[in-house]
């Protein structure tokens, strides 16, 4: 039974949550393209789409989902036509409303929420949730029960304290992700980058005592904002630039550190909406 239990959980999507201390500093377009290169490595893959700003995964993809999760809480559709298949092998639900707006549906909705969810996400190997920027406290535990958190910064100095705090109340919380992952994006200068980098892992290494899994970093590249602009990610149309080689370094630590808590991805979503 303990064999079997242990290859149930080996079996259950892997939950990549990608974050950030602040607004702006590229965190859905990293997590658009990073689902995106896990389905080109012939992974299932759902994008989940929690950050109800506007630069939204639907935008960045040019796709309009005519269903959200909200309207599958209000009783309008089933949760199978919520998933909306992209045309980059990547299926996304969009939720179609604010994190606290999510947590506050009632238990029932939840509950037939988690059932519909549980056997869906049993299709994918890899889940990807794209928050909100900001430490929000509803989150925590998901946070902690992530298989990876992905960090997104910039190198300027507003960026680096906000995700500092971030990271700093992760510690408060005692929120451990298996993985942690912190990516610098925007990078104008790559040598002077690493330096950054270096001394940002220092400090959160000695004052925030989470352990660092990998560091990544994103060279700033007009590309990027184009890929935006024309509504097509980049590592389909640029796949040889710097940021889409950046970006299959973070699937490729993703695809191969194996998970080790043990936590079934049901539990993992009750983690997402607060309950249990």
């Amino acid at each position: 039974m303990h064999n079997q239990a242990e290859g149930l959980l080996r079996d259950q999507p892997k939950v990549v949550s990608v974050a950030s201390g602040k607004g702006g500093v590229g965190k859905t377009i990293i997590a658009v393209n990073l689902a995106i290169v896990l389905a080109q490595r012939g992974e299932k893959v759902l994008l989940f789409d929690v950050d109800a700003g506007f630069a939204n995964a639907e935008i960045l993809m040019g796709v309009t989902p005519r269903n959200t999760l909200k309207d599958f809480l209000q009783k309008r559709v089933s949760l199978e036509k919520v998933v909306f298949q992209t045309p980059y092998q990547v299926d996304l639900i969009s939720t179609g409303m604010d994190v606290d707006d999510l947590i506050t549906f009632n238990l029932q909705d939840k509950s037939d929420l988690y059932n519909h969810l549980q056997r869906i996400a049993s299709n994918y190997r890899f889940i990807v949730f794209d928050f909100p920027p900001g430490f929000n406290e509803e989150l925590e535990k998901f946070y902690a029960s992530s298989d990876h958190l992905i960090m997104v910064t910039a190198s300027e100095p507003t960026s680096l304290v906000n995700a500092y705090t971030f990271v700093k109340l992760m510690t408060v919380k005692g929120v451990d992700p298996d993985g942690f992952h912190l990516v610098m994006n925007m990078v104008k200068d790559m040598r002077e980058g690493r330096k950054i980098m270096e001394k940002f892992v220092s400090v959160i290494t000695r004052f925030a005592g989470i352990p660092i899994t990998s560091t990544h970093l994103i060279r700033f590249e007009p590309l990027v904002k184009d890929s935006v602009n024309k509504q097509m990610p980049f590592v389909t149309t640029k796949k040889m630039s710097q940021p889409a080689l950046a970006v299959y370094g973070i699937a490729d630590v993703v695809m191969k550190k194996q998970p080790v808590k043990k936590l079934s991805f049901i539990d993992k979503v009750k983690a997402l909406f607060g309950v249990g």
